[in-house]
């Protein structure tokens, strides 16, 4: 839950007090706030298909609640992941109903001169976040089953 008002705050400021494609410098160049609408998908692939990426993202809404309904351990860190990844997933879909132009993107970590990433948000950092978790419960997971599996075959 605080992910998700953190990414409506966040984007709202940005949205009234930073001009499009405005560059603020936050640490020298290397991190700077602007301000960019996103009108594609992950990384601002496919511009222009705002609204199969709404449909999409509301597909996979829907499908990671059942997924969290129907887990049968809702051990914490799988709760923080999923609820991280609902956060982000809602965050920017509101955006996509919002009316705005696209997502709101701000955040822009690089250098000009090498690679800058693509600009995201916080909703995309919290999505990452508990994706990485998620892998780290199934990684556990795992280890607990073939840890138990070698304990009965002895």
């Amino acid at each position: 839950m605080f992910s998700l008002v953190l990414d409506i705050f966040t984007k709202h400021l940005v949205v009234t007090n930073i001009s499009l494609h405005e560059r603020i410098n936050v640490i020298g160049s290397f991190v700077q706030l602007t301000l960019i609408y996103n009108r594609g998908g992950l990384f601002g692939i496919l511009q222009g298909y705002q609204q199969y990426f709404l449909i999409v993202s509301i597909v996979v809404l829907v499908l990671l609640v059942l997924f969290y309904i129907f887990e049968k351990e809702k051990k914490p860190l799988f709760c923080y992941s999923m609820g991280f990844i609902l956060a982000g997933a809602i965050g920017n879909i509101i955006d996509r109903i919002s009316g705005r132009p696209g997502v709101v993107d701000f955040i822009y970590i690089g250098s000009d001169n090498v690679f800058r990433w693509p600009a995201f948000n916080v909703a995309d950092s919290v999505i990452v976040i508990g994706a990485i978790l998620l892998l780290i419960v199934y990684i556990q997971e795992e280890m607990k089953r073939k840890t138990q599996k070698e304990t009965t075959q002895d």
